[in-house]
């Protein structure tokens, strides 16, 4: 089966207009900004290295992106989204902090990692932990867990 010449040019036209809707509904995407967030986790009055800091979005979906950290040496913590250190968007988040070591501290250097921090820091549902990201730079107050 062979095309004429004018229906060749309406497929072609109608294929034409597919591909341009497919295109423009995909461009339509806005990506949502992020901020540089930054701050510092103590315990007991000393950094929490390698502690982990994980933010949950209020209100938001179960597979919303979750802005996570981990503490340096000396307390500091800068937030990813994507990509290392990008921040996270603005809103109301609840935080939780898990600080997962090694066991060797309490002689069983052969154990599985521990988390030294009570577990209700590692829920956002019961860390009382809550963080608000601003439209710009955010510095956070200190968390001092004991």
């Amino acid at each position: 089966m062979t095309l004429t010449g004018s229906l060749r040019t309406r497929l072609g036209l109608a294929l034409l207009t597919a591909t341009l809707a497919t295109v423009a509904a995909g461009c339509g995407k806005k990506e949502t900004p992020l901020y540089p967030v930054t701050g510092k986790v103590f315990i007991n009055g000393k950094p929490a290295e390698h502690a982990t800091v994980v933010f949950h979005p209020v209100g938001a979906a179960p597979d919303a992106v979750k802005p996570r950290a981990t503490v340096g040496p000396d307390g500091t913590f800068k937030l990813t989204s994507v990509s290392a250190g990008d921040g996270a968007a603005a809103g109301d988040y609840a935080v939780t902090v898990e600080w997962w070591l090694s066991p060797v501290n309490r002689g069983d250097p052969d154990g599985p990692p521990v988390n030294f921090l009570a577990a209700k820091f590692g829920k956002p549902e019961t860390s009382g932990l809550k963080a608000q990201v601003q439209t710009a730079p955010t510095d956070l107050a200190t968390i001092e867990l004991k």
